[in-house]
């Protein structure tokens, strides 16, 4: 089965994403370069059909602009994820927000201590 996307969400890069985690040694790359990348990312989206809505940049956290690693969603839901690595962990609580805007909320589960949070439409 395949879905006709016609969303997406993206988000800005922060000037801290040259800090990002990396399993690559050698140079970082210079943000104007991540910068511009991203906006040809974002016009490829565009020129594809898709209506971009474009997340402001967070800088306390480098990797966020990686939107699709704190939620993982559907047509009709979303599931709020953890990210792993201690840098990464306050990235769902920004993004929770948007997606309770497009969907209804379900935090917990029971016999879970600390669920992983639903929201479904």
């Amino acid at each position: 089965m395949m879905f006709a996307f016609t969303n997406v969400l993206v988000r800005t890069p922060s000037r801290s994403v040259v800090h990002g985690l990396s399993s690559q040694s050698g140079p970082r790359p210079s943000f104007e370069t991540i910068a511009s990348e991203h906006a040809e990312y974002v016009a490829a989206l565009e020129a594809c059909g898709l209506a971009a809505e474009v997340l402001p940049p967070l800088e306390s956290y480098p990797d966020s602009i990686f939107v699709e690693d704190p939620a993982l969603v559907f047509s009709e839901a979303a599931i709020l994820l953890r990210p792993g690595a201690p840098t990464r962990q306050g990235e769902t609580k920004e993004i929770e927000g948007i997606l309770r805007g497009r969907f209804c909320a379900r935090s917990s589960y029971p016999g879970k201590a600390s669920p992983t949070a639903a929201i479904c439409s």
